[in-house]
């Protein structure tokens, strides 16, 4: 049902961004496959799908019901999270509207227009050298549109419907303004990623629901008329940074850096400012970056390397999706760059419903599991549920790999594989992963590292199925409260753990089925414990990947990564606040390890 209505507040902005959000992301594959500016480098989707991604996290943490706060945290969370050109100018972007709805709970059409101009000044003051026909044009058309319309309307609905066709007639326009797009016959992908995020908006506006965003948008479009020439891309690398201070100036700033290359994107505040600049020279932006303040999250992507793997002659499309469900634990920037499509398990504490990682996030479970007096139901999702995700990946792919949640904890993987068959005109492996959590995280990143590196399905399969049964998983328990409410364990032997203070170690047997390894007393043994299990099943193996998973316990994860990498002398070692999944039978406190070695 329409939401018809006059004013905004917090939540309401929440969702809608969530919602938007959810459908850049959907359509990313899209938006890479038709990026030529400023340089075809393949990564504008990935980008705003990132960026996105940051800002809806920050949303969903965000607990004030007041648009000003609302909207302060999501300028954060963009400028925190923002990637590439297009992510920077999105930063931006939401700066303008957090300065407008400063000091505001609500605000009306006539403020909200308001807010949208501020952040159209905002968005174009960031960049050194605007161009229209970019993402800057689409902005200004739906600012100055909103801006007629609310002269006769003050409905939010009618608002957004008029913007957004405002919108898509300007992101038709692109190819005009910039020879560059007509050349290769697409228009602007970040134009084009803005305009996904206002279906995205509208849609909730309008339907109150913020859909699943599982599977692919649309039709898969025709990829760029771009040749295979890196040596035109005049700098190398996209490098970006953030510089934080109590007082920077961006101005000098940007003159100082103006020297280092092009697509230069100053955006933020006085105290927190990201840099976006094309250069020969990372390290020369970040030694300039330091003299205005503390340097972090600096990021150097090669982008010659980047255009001759999208368009050299050994480029080609994937033709195999990878489809997992919520309860696998992998870093969002894992999944979004790999285009892994997770199906939601949704999570109820008694009448609050929430689907997991669209529209709560594990940070946010835990939070939620320490004060409501609910405790909180996981159900799986449906087998209708996979049927659609799996029938929109065909309008991508080929073929699909769907690896899930143990079956012998849930029904998850009987629902994957009766949508499966359903769905079953193109060629689908359901595979049970016999595991869950950052275990599960491991045997989907081994599937989508096969993918990537071009490998037939036959062998994707073949690699997967080595991983399902070569991964170990050890988790430890702070308190056996959650097993037994969960069913997980029964009342007399939880009662005599809880009596003899006994902590249980559980890891998976190859059935996927939770058995105890070890009882201990909690504290620094039990995490000395977990690792000497890791070191008596790891060691010998080679080339070792490591996962940490934690239910809201970072500095059991920290330690446990830390031994790590000095025990098996790896750089990385991937830390997860583990999913509603393991974390409503686990409880707070929970911490464990992953690997999966030659």
């Amino acid at each position: 049902m329409a939401m018809r209505f006059d004013y905004i507040d917090g939540v309401r902005l929440k969702q809608a961004i969530i919602a938007g959000a959810r459908r850049v992301i959907m359509m990313q594959d899209n938006l890479n496959r038709i990026n030529v500016f400023p340089v075809p480098d393949n990564d504008t989707g990935t980008n705003m799908a990132l960026t996105l991604q940051s800002v809806a996290e920050g949303a969903i943490s965000c607990r004030d019901r007041s648009l000003a706060k609302m909207s302060q945290c999501l300028a954060d969370s963009a400028l925190m999270g923002a990637r590439g050109n297009s992510g920077a100018i999105l930063a931006q972007f939401f700066q303008g509207l957090a300065e407008s709805f400063k000091g505001k709970v609500t605000a009306s059409s006539k403020h909200f227009v308001e807010a949208a101009e501020l952040a159209r000044q905002r968005a174009y003051e960031a960049i050194t050298d605007p161009k229209e026909g970019t993402i800057l044009s689409v902005i200004h058309d739906w600012a100055e549109q909103i801006k007629t319309h609310s002269h006769n309307s003050h409905d939010f609905l009618e608002l957004m419907r008029n913007g957004l066709h405002a919108a898509e007639r300007s992101l038709k326009e692109t190819p005009k303004k910039l020879k560059l797009l007509s050349k290769a016959g697409v228009v602007d992908a970040g134009a084009q990623g803005f305009v996904h995020m206002l279906e995205g908006i509208y849609h909730f506006v309008e339907s109150g629901k913020i859909e699943k965003g599982v599977g692919i948008g649309g039709k898969l479009v025709a990829r760029a008329k771009v040749k295979d020439a890196p040596e035109d891309i005049t700098y190398q690398y996209c490098t970006e940074c953030l510089i934080e201070d109590s007082a920077i100036d961006r101005i000098q700033l940007r003159e100082e850096l103006a020297e280092r290359g092009d697509s230069l994107i100053v955006a933020g505040s006085n105290e927190k400012v990201r840099v976006h600049i094309h250069t020969d020279e990372p390290e020369r932006v970040f030694e300039s970056a330091a003299k205005y303040g503390q340097v972090s999250n600096r990021k150097a992507d090669d982008m010659r390397a980047q255009h001759h793997q999208a368009y050299g002659k050994d480029s080609k499309d994937v033709s195999i999706a990878l489809v997992t469900d919520t309860s696998c634990d992998l870093p969002s920037e894992f999944v979004i760059r790999h285009n892994i499509q997770m199906v939601p398990v949704q999570i109820s504490f008694g009448n609050d419903k929430y689907l997991d990682k669209i529209t709560i996030t594990p940070k946010e479970f835990y939070r939620i599991l320490q004060e409501n007096e609910h405790y909180p139901k996981t159900s799986q999702p449906t087998p209708g549920d996979y049927v659609t995700t799996y029938k929109e990946l065909w309008a991508h792919y080929k073929q699909a790999i769907s690896i899930h949640l143990a079956g012998a904890l849930s029904g998850t993987l009987r629902a994957a594989q009766t949508g499966a068959r359903t769905a079953a005109d193109r060629k689908i492996r359901v595979i049970d992963s016999c595991n869950t959590s950052v275990g599960l995280g491991l045997i989907v990143a081994e599937a989508a590292k096969a993918i990537e590196a071009g490998l037939p399905m036959d062998e994707v399969i073949q690699r997967t199925e080595w991983a399902v049964k070569n991964v170990r998983f050890f988790v430890y328990f702070e308190t056996v409260d959650y097993l037994i409410r969960g069913g997980r364990l029964s009342k007399s032997k939880g009662m005599l753990a809880k009596a003899l203070h006994s902590k249980p170690i559980l890891t998976l047997d190859e059935a996927g089925r939770a058995q105890t390894v070890a009882k201990t007393f909690g504290g620094k043994s039990a995490l000395q414990k977990v690792m000497q299990l890791v070191c008596k099943y790891a060691m010998g193996k080679r080339n070792l990947r490591f996962a940490v998973a934690h239910t809201n316990a970072p500095e059991k994860a920290d330690w446990l990564a830390e031994r790590l990498k000095r025990e098996f002398e790896v750089q990385d070692v991937m830390i997860a606040n583990a999913s509603p999944a393991l974390g409503a039978h686990a409880g707070p406190g929970a911490a464990g390890v992953a690997f999966l070695g030659e």
